[in-house]
């Protein structure tokens, strides 16, 4: 019995050792088993991958369903939207165009265009070159616009598009920004230049001689049938679409033939390919020509990584609705690795520097070193302002359909006020200064027949120049997500539409202004009368202004002139002990006075006191605030004249509009008009008390 189970154990050893052998040679073993698990468990339609190393093709392949409708599989051939993987596909065919000196790559692209040119502002539109189209440092805004099937909306003739969004709004040279208008333009003189249609251009200058049977610019009716659809957040497919910068984002290609469109960037070209460009177009290409963050340039088409774990890569992804890609290539180890996907998963750029990782054991080492040291982007540091921001600023927005002003107000604690035609007047927010620039969003319209398409908010990014602020407004459309949850929004990416927005400061003194210098008391003075006159010695500590808590009462009224309305006050303030008021501010507001209460009745509440003779524990206005002692409170307090709003901590607390309501405060609080700031049975402190208009 022993001995047979003996033999039986020798012939189970000598069944498996082939495939035990096979899988110790495959060094995407386990990737594809955790491809295929990811796939199931994150219900991820697709992906296609393959891998090119020294000539020879080692992996391609596809995992799940190109078509779920249909139960298509996806294989290697199967064609994928590329997005922006398209840039370098169509830089190739540019360069195509330069060795044969139809096209000079620092020749202003106007020179090229016809009718339609790139327009600046600031000046220099002829140092806009083909090479920083093809680099994104030629100065155009972000801008990218989808027009789907399901809508009426079609792109226009390109000159139209230059036309409404040629404009340069940074300086040709001066700066890094991702514009897929450029590339949009780049196919355009493509087209020009060569007498034929961009589609067709590159399908008989680079596809077919590169052998890449399954790759084009759009999709035929006969593709379609068996291309990757793209899936969106829902998991349902989308509507196909198009746009207005094809040569950004439109081509469709094969995990197969995107491993053939590497080897000639690889400089090793397959035996059955012709090869369109020379060696010095490709070291062109892959050459470093604008700094994107450190360590990181871009060339013509391709990003370009100086130390990636420990390897140059060159590279380009892709994103969009439907869509994640990936192609990079190491050329000092003369690999490339492809992943593509029809949804949005971040699944093909794991998957490339896992095959890269298999590949490379140094790559592995500092990949695994990295994820380890892996550790949180600090915060942005709160941005404090010069004097030359600080102020008021009036100006325009320049759109297609006509100039639309616009007014800044920004403050010297950085907050930032925008108001856009007679619309609100918003907070800034997401406010950063970053490389010279001031950027952030708000709640807006701007009305144009393009942006009229879809719910949007505005994005701001400008810099200053001299006496001057310019750069982009970019009409952003509104995606359903966690930050927008509203039901009635798409979920899938309308615009992204910039526009040139130049401003001149009116005053620095029609901004906002302190009210406390922090240092002393100035034009506040000590309130004395009712049931101040018990009130606690008030002092002035490292720009820090103390309350004591009174008897019941402590605190300042300003004795300069006051608005009654158009204002907006802020201050910083907190309980030291006690559980009333902290922070009690009586304010004009038309004929009438007011008290914002925060901290009353226990420690908590908030609201307005008086509304119809009711106090602010019992109005409409009435809400609460876990206060904590010694924690600074930002209070904002905003009045204008059929509106009264209130923030704490950017929260808004009220909101509240005037009309056909009656106002009053108590009689306690008399002694603290026209404005002023008191405290009750609380011990209190306040800084960076100011005021700034309100249009």
């Amino acid at each position: 019995m022993q001995e047979k189970k003996r033999l039986l154990g020798l012939l189970i050893t000598l069944i498996a050792a082939p495939y035990s052998l096979v899988a110790a040679e495959n060094p995407f073993a386990k990737l594809r088993e955790n491809i295929q698990l990811e796939i199931k468990e994150k219900n991820i339609p697709s992906l296609a991958v393959a891998v090119i190393r020294d000539g020879k093709i080692l992996w391609e392949e596809g995992f799940g369903w190109a078509n779920r409708q249909e139960k298509l599989r996806a294989t290697e051939h199967t064609m994928y939207s590329l997005a922006s993987i398209s840039k370098p596909i169509t830089a190739t065919g540019l360069m195509t165009l330069v060795q044969k000196q139809k096209i000079d790559l620092d020749q202003p692209v106007n020179q090229y265009l016809g009718e339609a040119k790139l327009r600046s502002p600031l000046g220099h539109a002829d140092q806009a070159t083909i090479r920083r189209l093809a680099n994104h440092s030629s100065g155009l805004p972000l801008h990218y616009q989808f027009f789907y099937a399901d809508t009426a909306h079609r792109a226009p003739p390109r000159d139209e598009s230059i036309r409404r969004y040629g404009v340069l709004v940074n300086l040709p040279g001066e700066t890094y920004q991702y514009a897929n208008f450029g590339y949009g333009i780049l196919d355009h003189v493509i087209a020009r230049i060569s007498g034929r249609s961009y589609a067709t251009f590159m399908k008989e200058d680079i596809f077919l001689p590169l052998g890449m049977k399954h790759t084009s610019v759009g999709l035929e009716p006969s593709q379609a049938k068996t291309a990757a659809v793209r899936y969106g957040v829902n998991q349902e497919p989308l509507a196909n679409y198009h746009f207005d910068h094809p040569g950004a984002s439109d081509v469709f290609s094969s995990a197969h033939d995107l491993i053939r469109f590497a080897s000639l960037h690889l400089k090793k070209p397959l035996a059955d390919q012709e090869t369109p460009l020379s060696k010095m177009s490709i070291d062109a290409m892959q050459q470093p020509t604008v700094e994107t963050r450190p360590g990181v340039g871009y060339g013509v088409g391709w990003r370009i990584t100086k130390s990636e774990f420990g390897f140059q890569t060159v590279t380009h992804t892709g994103g969009m609705p439907g869509v994640r890609t990936r192609l990079t290539l190491v050329p000092s180890e003369n690999i490339a690795v492809v992943a593509l996907t029809n949804c949005r998963s971040d699944l093909p750029h794991r998957v490339v520097e896992q095959v890269l990782a298999a590949l490379l054991p140094e790559y592995a080492r500092q990949r695994r070193h990295a994820e380890y040291n892996r550790t949180t982007p600090a915060a942005p540091f709160p941005w404090a302002p010069t004097s030359k921001w600080i102020g008021y600023w009036k100006g325009n927005v320049k759109t297609g359909s006509g100039n639309q002003p616009v007014r800044l107000w920004i403050q010297p604690d950085g907050n930032v006020h925008v108001q856009l035609n007679s619309q609100l007047k918003h907070l800034l927010n997401q406010v950063r200064l970053d490389n010279g620039f001031l950027t952030g969003v708000f709640p807006g319209h701007l009305n144009t027949p393009d942006t009229n398409r879809r719910r949007h908010q505005l994005a701001l990014k400008i810099r200053l120049r001299g006496e001057q602020l310019s750069g982009a407004l970019t009409a952003l459309s509104l995606t359903r997500s966690p930050q927008h949850p509203d039901a009635t929004l798409p979920q899938r990416s309308g615009y992204a539409l910039s526009h040139w927005i130049s401003l001149e400061k009116q005053s620095s003194l029609a901004g906002p202004r302190q009210l406390f210098d922090g240092k002393k008391l100035g034009q506040w003075e000590v309130i004395t009368k009712n049931d101040f006159e018990k009130h606690g010695k008030v002092t002035i500590k490292n720009g820090v202004l103390s309350l004591p808590s009174g008897q019941p009462a402590t605190g300042i009224r300003w004795t300069g002139d006051f608005p009654r309305n158009h204002y907006e006050v802020s201050l910083q303030a907190r309980r030291t002990k006690g559980n009333d008021f902290f922070c009690g501010i009586t304010f004009p507001f038309n004929e009438s006075y007011l008290s914002l209460i925060i901290g009353g009745w226990g420690g908590g509440v908030t609201g307005l006191s008086n509304i119809n003779n009711m106090a602010a524990v019992e109005n409409e206005t009435t809400g609460y605030v876990e206060v904590k002692d010694n924690q600074w409170y930002q209070v904002r307090l905003q009045v204008t004249p059929q509106r009264i709003r209130a923030w704490v901590d950017g929260e808004e607390i009220v909101d509240f509009m005037t009309r056909d309501h009656k106002f009053s405060i108590w009689w306690e609080q008399e002694p603290v008009r026209p404005f002023g700031i008191a405290s009750w049975y609380t011990s209190a402190e306040l800084r960076n008390i100011r005021i700034a208009p309100v249009p």
